[in-house]
């Protein structure tokens, strides 16, 4: 009776251990024109894994620009002990940029075009703010890392359309990618998702989220009248997602439509961005961008009873007329 009631206790806990996991999902919540929709509470969302309504136990809104952290007071909060190590209030962007091996003069040309506004990017970056540039051709370049130096960062855009073999960039403080990046692996890496990977396993000891400006021309290839993805892509986007790299990519081909652009706009859905075609309008792509990424709403949400274990869809919803609603599309258990 006794190895009875001990089986029961065990079932038990593992039952209560299923029932009260929880997940992180970052998500951002704006209107059609970029502008983040504010005061929202865990009450406003909607959130379904695999279809199934899951309780969203708490929402913060993380400001992540000086103006946000302002209205929100974050700044007032008296400094740590001097003992404790202050969290960094900047935003981390990577800026991984497509140059076309080929030299395909819509590609090429279309990223030489966007160098203006990529400069306008960098000089819109706040105190505490840090990129990273890597570039794709026919491998990966880790052109610079982690840095605020503005005029090293416009020289790296620039040089980022060049088919070269980069020296390593300058050792930074952290946080920092360099000892986590091996030059053969890169040089071995053939596609834009084996890039991902790479980037994304680079970056995941870095606490908090990263936004990934993807300036490119296409991901997947076209097969019978469809864009199929590279066999590695289902990968890449695990490793983004658990790394907390959410894809914001920004089409920078002179074309008004090309098939490629569903592989871009697939993986920035996939992993709560947004894709945009800059050849027509590329102020309001920047317009955009700098008004999507002023904060972010975390939400603690418990999983609900689902005996599958594997990768798991999420949908994230809210009740507000006309929102947009920014967040990662899958989850993977971790056990």
């Amino acid at each position: 009776m006794l190895w009875l009631m001990a089986l029961v206790l065990l079932f038990a806990q593992v039952r209560e251990q299923i029932v009260v996991e929880r997940i992180l999902v970052d998500a951002r919540v704006t209107d059609d024109m970029g502008d983040p929709i504010l005061g929202l509470t865990a009450a406003d969302f909607i959130v379904k894994i695999d279809g199934k309504l899951a309780k969203v136990e708490s929402v913060d809104w993380i400001p992540e620009t000086a103006a946000q952290r302002e209205i929100a007071g974050i700044d007032e909060v008296p400094p740590a002990p001097a003992t404790d190590v202050p969290a960094p209030k900047g935003r981390l962007f990577i800026y991984f940029f497509q140059t076309d091996f080929a030299r395909n003069a819509s590609r090429v040309g279309g990223q030489m075009s966007f160098f203006t506004y990529a400069d306008q990017m960098v000089d819109d970056l706040e105190s505490g703010d840090r990129v990273c540039v890597f570039s794709f051709d026919s491998h990966l370049k880790f052109r610079l890392d982690f840095t605020d130096d503005k005029r090293a960062l416009k020289d790296t855009i620039r040089q980022s359309l060049l088919i070269d073999e980069p020296p390593p960039p300058p050792i930074v403080p952290n946080p920092s990618v360099a000892r986590r990046l091996d030059r053969e692996q890169m040089k071995n890496c053939k596609s834009s998702d084996e890039a991902f990977i790479l980037v994304a396993n680079a970056v995941r000891g870095i606490p908090g989220p990263k936004s990934m400006i993807l300036f490119g021309w296409g991901l997947g290839r076209l097969s019978g009248g469809a864009v199929v993805m590279d066999r590695k892509y289902p990968i890449a986007r695990y490793a983004l997602e658990t790394s907390r790299v959410t894809v914001f990519a920004v089409d920078t081909t002179e074309a008004d439509w090309h098939s490629l652009e569903v592989g871009l706009a697939k993986a920035a859905g996939d992993t709560g961005g947004y894709y945009s075609r800059a050849f027509r309008f590329p102020q309001l792509v920047v317009n955009r961008l700098q008004k999507t990424l002023v904060g972010h709403y975390e939400l603690e949400v418990r999983k609900p009873q689902i005996e599958r274990r594997g990768t798991h869809t999420i949908e994230v919803e809210v009740n507000k007329r006309g929102a947009i609603v920014l967040a990662r599309s899958t989850y993977v258990d971790t056990d």
